[in-house]
């Protein structure tokens, strides 16, 4: 493990200088309206206030360009001074440098008069014969198709599904059964997704904490063929452990939080994206569920457009862990992002996302034939066959549409199945260490512990959940039969902290201390979780000692 977390370091140190270059950008394939974004060097100074020519008066040329088209810039990253002050903190803590994530004050949406294509695309070329531009990005004003293969209809079996969610146990699954029977559920993690809506209103997801991001709209012109997408994803992370229906992988994760790219405003992957990572800080884990045309409009990752790279790797660097669908090639043949089509966006560099492939859901963990492939993807998951809630085309329950159930398919059922085992693997890593493991630390743990591909374009080794954890307690020094198995959050805590034992016992108590060992009060407690009121502590460092019988383990936390 020495070796690894050196390669680790390696590769944090090289990462942080990838960058989009010049002459990247493209039009969306078979979309007839675009946003033109330009990122404008260091050099050139908005004073965090992007408007219409005052940051490029000193430069006639690229005035002259401006009054040409009649440019107006917008900010095109909608984030606040104190949010990018925020997560350029983090950077230099996790990544050892800022660079990436200073460069979003830099980004500026561009207005002209009639945008068409050919307009925007032509300004474009222009803007990027300057060296104050670092590049260019278009980005799609019409909806991508998400990253899924309609699966097959089937008559209606049982209403309990969790049997069949073989997703879930070991080789050829990913085991997340091991995780379940050490009390690993998530907890205390938050994930955010990416993509156009879901049915809040579900059998498996009522009752959770589960919602559409405030101030945000799920668009009432998406077709249910694309909001049922995100139920279908939503199923696989987070649906409830009930007995009935199908059980999330990572059910006890502290919340599940949509970010539409389609909203009644009109459709914006840039922002919903950015709305994500402003909701988001180190240890949180974003899922795209998005792919974007490649060569031919053949699908690839979101982040192949530079503009989403250039987001992806602020947030990476500031430590959130972001796990983005591969895309499903052309559907019938899967795009090789090591062609000569892709050099450019292969130079730039690792994003510092985690890209998944689509496997068949066997032991022979082969690349499925729609899944885009390459040395840029970094692991797999099960393309076919992963049941889970939404659709209703493999059963819908007394005619109800929130009792609806579906075989999910493609980069898209791949894709939540890699992040529950990221979320797991986060919150088991904090409640050891009380520290989150690093977006590049975590990559290299699903790939030095998975279960290796077979045959096909390299689309990685599938997660192996055992491996996994065995890898972090030999890297942590934890002897399971010794520990106390919890998580606890909000940490820091203002007014309370909540404790979630992976695992119950019979008689246990929790115990508060001081950073001089002074003990402040001590709470016995049934089932496997409880709340301490922290109101009355001074801000400072304190220790929860949780005890039962002879086991006891403790962890601190900061009071706000």
């Amino acid at each position: 493990m020495r070796k690894i977390f050196f390669l680790l370091l390696f590769v944090i140190k090289v990462s942080v200088f990838a960058q989009v270059k010049k002459g990247e950008f493209y039009l969306t394939p078979d979309s007839d309206a675009h946003d033109l974004y330009v990122v404008f060097s260091a050099s050139v100074d908005f004073n965090g206030v992007i408007s219409s020519s005052n940051a490029i008066s000193s430069i006639p040329e690229l005035e002259s360009i401006f009054d040409q088209f009649n440019v107006q810039l917008e900010k095109g990253v909608l984030l606040s001074d104190e949010k990018i002050n925020q997560m350029a903190q983090e950077a230099i803590m996790i990544s050892k440098s800022d660079i990436n994530v200073k460069k979003l004050k830099n980004i500026a949406k561009v207005k002209i008069d009639n945008p068409t294509n050919e307009r925007l695309f032509y300004l474009a070329s222009l803007l990027e014969s300057f060296k104050e531009v670092e590049f260019c990005s278009l980005i799609s004003l019409r909806p991508i198709i998400p990253p899924f293969i309609p699966p097959s209809d089937l008559p209606p079996v049982t209403p309990d599904y969790e049997p069949a969610q073989n997703y879930i146990g070991a080789n050829p699954g990913v085991n997340m059964s091991y995780a379940w029977g050490l009390g690993l559920n998530g907890a205390g993690i938050r994930i955010r997704d990416v993509e156009y809506g879901f049915n809040i209103n579900h059998e498996d997801l009522a009752g959770k904490s589960v919602s559409v991001a405030p101030g945000m709209t799920i668009s009432s012109s998406a077709s249910t063929s694309y909001t049922e997408h995100g139920t279908a994803v939503f199923g696989v992370l987070y649906a409830d452990k009930g007995g009935y229906g199908v059980s999330g992988m990572v059910y006890g994760a502290q919340e599940l939080m949509l970010f539409p790219e389609w909203q009644q405003t009109g459709y914006d992957r840039a922002n919903a994206v950015t709305k994500a990572i402003e909701n988001s800080t180190a240890g949180d884990v974003i899922i795209y569920e998005m792919q974007t045309g490649g060569n031919g409009g053949n699908y690839v990752p979101a982040e192949y457009n530079s503009l989403i790279w250039t987001l992806t790797k602020a947030a990476t660097d500031s430590g959130i862990v972001i796990v983005a669908a591969a895309g499903n090639g052309n559907n019938s043949v899967g795009e090789d992002l090591d062609s000569a089509f892709y050099v450019s966006y292969m130079s730039r560099g690792n994003s510092g996302a985690i890209i998944v492939g689509a496997g068949t859901p066997s032991t022979a963990h082969n690349k499925m034939g729609f899944s885009t492939y390459g040395s840029r993807v970094d692991v797999q998951a099960w393309g076919s066959n992963v049941r889970t809630t939404g659709y209703g085309n493999y059963s819908q329950i007394g005619g109800d549409f929130n009792q609806n159930y579906t075989n999910f398919s493609g980069t898209s059922s791949a894709t939540p199945i890699v992040t529950a085992c990221v979320v797991a693997l986060q919150s088991y890593y904090y409640a050891q260490s009380g520290n989150y493991m690093t977006p590049s630390e975590m990559r290299q743990l699903l790939i030095d512990t998975g279960i290796a591909q077979g045959t096909g374009g390299h689309i990685g080794p599938i997660p192996n959940m055992q491996a996994a954890i065995e890898s972090i307690n030999a890297t942590l020094g934890v002897a399971e039969n010794n520990q106390i198995l919890f998580s606890v959050y909000p940490n820091p805590a203002r007014d309370k902290v909540t404790l979630n034992l992976f695992e119950d016992f019979n008689k246990k108590s929790v115990e508060i201390y001081s950073v001089l060992g002074q003990k402040i009060s001590v709470k016995s407690f049934d089932g496997q979780s409880t709340d301490l009121d922290v109101s009355s502590l001074e801000k400072g460092v304190y220790f929860l000692k949780v005890k039962s019988g002879s086991k006891e383990t403790t962890k601190k936390f900061i009071k706000e």
